[in-house]
């Protein structure tokens, strides 16, 4: 409902009156001169052709009077900005916004009308007044003023037609979802947008509702739109997200009048932290066409020698067993890991994995494998068995002293190259959107722990293989190589679980990649 003329009136008369005794106390002083120029002096401000009569300080030049820019902004309920190095208004309404220059009469709105003022706006003392014409822009109140009398009336007129909100449709765009609303006219409105719950409120000022607007939207990103009228001359548009999205974007089209809105669904965030010396945490949160997407990254300059990269079994004293990725990590000092290779119900690894240089589980079926050699080289490649029960490649040989098979490959050589069929994946690892952890290794070396989050709707979908690739290609990958994933995907940073694990909780796992620093746990994280 809009608010009552003495609840406007008492606001106003707040505002005013601080301008007023601002302006009055500057007067006041004894050490300002006052000049030719027409003063600030008070009017009577009769709201309504009511007994509600409030002071407001004007100026008057001739037959004209002006007032603070700040009133005409409170009274039609516009924002205002005003540049005092440029002496520019810029005032915002339903039909676009307008700039004021100072000390100009000729000005012109939006849609190109140019307009003149009998005398020009003018700064007093650092605040800008404007002619009290100024309130007819809108069309939605009747202004008269009387220079001799100091009075200025009020009023909106009683008869002003309401518009009508006759459809709201909406159409789904590779990167955003359009919803559009049919009014007869434009009106006054304010978005508001919430993160908790997602939504974006659309309110709508003098407008009911013809006719019921409610509507689905086929689109993981939106749930519906609702339209009912909420107080008294106010029509509110409600579109329900599914979660949280950027800021939405909106504005009036003509012939016929429509209010738009442009609800972005492809995004893309990054923010990183130093979570000790040579090791950043890096979040990536995407809007894609499939839902959104939540990804964890450590970054590790494994050049440091303050910072070493292991593998470690799930049981005591490096033997085959089960214990989530946290429990690894606590138990072995690491300030963070990752889970690593397949593995058997019994906790029984189904690939490669060397711990100090001594073989544990041997690779199967030639699958990719990631390797870190004594002097710090990481090797992504396919390791396979020969008929004499050695390793090919002989990383051993090499100085291979930590290594975790995997599979399949996703990058080689800074290209994605998804091998699936070629070692032998079944349809549940090769195919299909999951949760996934991966592995690479950039160009200078530095090693790419990352786990995405996937198989919840609102909050991450996970990935394909070839979008795991593509992610690891733009985390900067030559080389990259796929873990296990699903309910085992887990990275663990200083005791805390960094994704969501798709079980609801940590699962069990066989192994894990664990990272280690000299730097103390203390110390705390910096952007």
């Amino acid at each position: 409902m809009r608010r009552p003329w003495y609840n406007l009136g008492t606001r106003v008369f707040f505002a005013v009156f601080i301008i007023f005794l601002s302006v009055a106390t500057t007067c006041s002083a004894g050490w300002v001169e006052i000049s030719a120029d027409p003063a600030v002096t008070q009017a009577k401000l009769i709201i309504d052709d009511s007994e509600s009569i409030l002071p407001v300080p004007v100026i008057s030049k001739g037959s004209t009077l002006l007032v603070p820019a700040t009133f005409v902004a409170e009274i039609l309920k516009v924002s205002m900005r005003y540049d005092p190095q440029a002496e520019r208004l810029t005032y915002s309404i339903p039909g676009g916004a307008f700039e004021v220059l100072l000390h100009h009469k000729e000005w012109k709105l939006s849609s190109g009308e140019k307009r003149t003022f009998d005398e020009p706006p003018v700064s007093r003392f650092g605040v800008p007044f404007v002619p009290c014409e100024l309130f007819k822009v809108t069309g939605d109140y009747d202004i008269s003023w009387d220079s001799e009398k100091m009075e200025i009336r009020l009023h909106r007129p009683r008869d002003v037609a309401m518009a009508a909100l006759t459809e709201s449709r909406h159409g789904i765009h590779p990167d955003k979802v359009r919803v559009v609303f049919h009014l007869t006219r434009e009106v006054p409105f304010k978005v508001t947008q919430m993160k908790n719950p997602a939504r974006v409120v659309v309110d709508f000022e003098d407008t009911y509702v013809e006719g019921v607007l409610d509507s689905f939207i086929a689109h993981v990103a939106i749930d519906r739109i609702r339209v009912s009228t909420t107080e008294q001359r106010k029509t509110r548009a409600v579109i329900d997200l599914n979660y949280a999205l950027p800021d939405v974007t909106t504005f009036w089209l003509q012939d016929p009048v429509r209010f738009v809105v442009d609800v972005p669904t492809v995004y893309s965030r990054k923010s990183a932290l130093t979570i000790a010396r040579g090791i950043r945490y890096i979040t990536l949160n995407k809007g894609t066409p499939n839902g959104p997407l939540t990804v964890d990254v450590l970054e590790i300059e494994t050049s440091d020698e303050s910072i070493s990269v292991k593998t470690a079994l799930a049981g005591s004293s490096d033997s085959f067993g089960l214990a989530s990725v946290s429990e690894l990590v606590s138990r072995s000092g690491a300030i963070a890991g990752v889970n690593g290779v397949f593995y058997a119900s019994d906790g029984t690894p189904l690939g490669l994995i060397i711990v100090d240089g001594c073989l544990k589980s041997l690779p199967v079926m030639s699958r990719t494998a990631m390797g870190i050699t004594r002097d710090g080289r990481i090797l992504i490649d396919n390791v396979s068995l020969d008929a004499g029960g050695n390793l090919v490649p002989d990383w051993l040989g090499e100085g291979v002293v930590y290594a975790v098979g995997g599979g399949p490959r996703l990058v080689k050589d800074g290209k994605i190259n998804v091998t699936s069929s070629e070692e032998q994946f079944k349809m549940d690892v090769a195919f299909g959107r999951a949760p996934r952890t991966a592995v690479g290794v950039t160009d200078d070396g530095k090693l790419l722990l990352i786990a995405v989050t996937g198989r919840q709707a609102y909050h991450s979908v996970g990935v394909t293989l070839e979008e795991l690739a593509d992610i690891a290609l733009k985390l900067g990958a030559k080389d990259a190589m796929n873990l296990d994933g699903g309910g085992s995907s887990t990275m663990v940073v200083r005791d805390f679980v960094m994704n969501t694990p798709s079980d609801g909780r940590e699962r069990k796992v066989a192994d894990a990649i664990l990272v280690f620093t000299d730097t103390p746990k203390t110390t705390p994280m910096n952007p």
